[in-house]
């Protein structure tokens, strides 16, 4: 008799990104991908998100369960996700939405009302949580001899939560060239010692002599959360060993200037045991 095995493999797709608009992955629409509430402690404020299943030549039918989740940028600007109300910060308590279920096909639209009920007295700040929406999968049992194999798509809606007042100040850490087997690529330290959470976003130049420009490139960071430290790692052509200059602008769209930071680097051969 042959054996059978059920696999789920869970793929998340999130909304932490500031270029990341709506999901259009596995026949499933989010929109939008983020809600930012403004909120006044001890009145409750509702936004909402709708879920849509695009039209399609085949009727594709499922069900869709929603929970809380709460996550984490780490300083190498991966996200970690974890239990609802377990992290600082965590919005996930005073979140309620509305439904938790969903039946949809093709061709429909579901919306989904989000609360915040916010205590009287929480301090000013800025709270976070997720909202996941994940298929659930099919319930048939497998015939004789049959694998079944189940991928689930698994959305976040990313909330904030903001308390007034609260005020963003993001600052350049440091700036630096790296090299390894794997390639070259410039690490931009970024820090917010501020109360809102930042979008940065970086213009960098890379200069071989005073005005020829090698490469260039305008990238949208990772949100950059308050009192946080992240490390953006920029991917840059191999160079031939030489004397270069690097040089980057950061917005980090907090109504001040643009901040720059250049650096001179030498640009070794690269060894054999590297």
């Amino acid at each position: 008799m042959s054996r059978f095995t059920t696999l789920v493999g869970c793929i998340v797709l999130i909304g932490t990104f500031a270029h990341i608009g709506e999901a259009q992955t596995a026949g499933l629409g989010i929109r939008p991908m983020r809600l930012e509430m403004d909120v006044v402690p001890g009145k409750p404020k509702t936004a909402s998100f709708i879920i849509e299943s695009p039209p399609s030549d085949v009727d594709v039918r499922g069900r869709l369960l929603l929970s809380l989740s709460d996550w984490v940028i780490r300083e190498d600007t991966t996200v970690t996700y974890h239990d609802a109300g377990t992290q600082q910060r965590s919005a996930s308590p005073w979140i309620i939405f509305s439904p938790s279920d969903v039946n949809i096909a093709s061709g429909q639209e579901r919306l989904v009302r989000v609360t915040a009920n916010v205590p009287e007295g929480t301090p000013p700040g800025v709270y976070t949580s997720a909202i996941f929406v994940q298929e659930r999968p099919p319930a048939r049992e497998p015939r004789k001899g049959e694998r079944i194999v189940y991928f689930r798509f698994r959305y976040a809606v990313t909330l904030y939560v903001i308390v007034q007042p609260v005020s963003g100040k993001g600052e350049i850490g440091d700036f630096l060239l790296a090299r390894d087997s794997g390639g070259m690529r410039l690490i931009c330290q970024l820090k917010n010692t501020g109360t809102r959470h930042l979008r940065p976003s970086i213009s960098w130049f890379l200069r071989s002599g005073a005005e020829e420009v090698i490469a260039e490139k305008n990238v949208e960071t990772t949100v950059l959360l308050p009192s946080a430290t992240t490390r953006e790692i920029l991917q840059i052509p191999t160079l031939p060993p030489g004397e270069y200059e690097i040089e980057a602008q950061v917005d980090f769209h907090d109504g001040q200037p643009l901040q720059t930071i250049r650096r001179k680097v030498d640009v070794a051969p690269l060894s054999a045991s590297q």
